[in-house]
């Protein structure tokens, strides 16, 4: 599901060239061990609950808080540059269902490259894209019919 090179963490990474706060951190190797403090699977919000995009939207935001909390640049960083961080501050503020290749870099930031996790936000973000289509051609054939309608009452009249 995922393309090497593009997605994953290891991909192309357009957010190192830069100078920022991320060159002012460290890299020399830590003393102390580092605990593994991933979040407890169970608690983490479920994106099948969600029913509309802003719903979505919202379960977006509390498994970003789950995952870690981290900003949108650090987000930028996790997802290899695929999203840049103006991009995530858009999207996770914004009101509108996210593209796809926006989702798969948002879960990647967030868990690597999990592909239970990917499928499990894939198959809501499908569920939801099809609804909102058969929304869209529903008016769409609403509006046609009412046109349709209205140049028969204006040959008649």
């Amino acid at each position: 599901m995922s393309v090497p090179g593009v997605l994953e963490p290891t991909g192309p990474n357009r957010s190192l060239p830069r100078t920022g706060w991320l060159d002012l951190v460290p890299s020399e190797a830590m003393d102390t061990p580092v605990e593994n403090t991933h979040p407890e699977p169970e608690q983490r919000p479920d994106p099948a609950d969600a029913n509309t995009p802003a719903e979505f939207l919202l379960t977006m935001r509390r498994y970003l808080a789950w995952a870690g909390d981290w900003s949108y640049l650090e987000l930028e960083y996790k997802c290899g540059g695929v999203v840049s961080a103006t991009k995530f501050q858009r999207a996770l503020e914004g009101t509108e269902l996210p593209g796809y290749v926006f989702l798969m870099a948002f879960v990647t930031a967030c868990v690597g490259t999990d592909e239970g996790e990917r499928l499990r936000w894939a198959t809501s973000w499908h569920r939801l894209r099809r609804a909102a289509r058969a929304e869209e051609d529903a008016r769409l054939r609403r509006a046609e019919e009412e046109a349709a309608r209205l140049r028969a009452q204006r040959q008649d009249g």
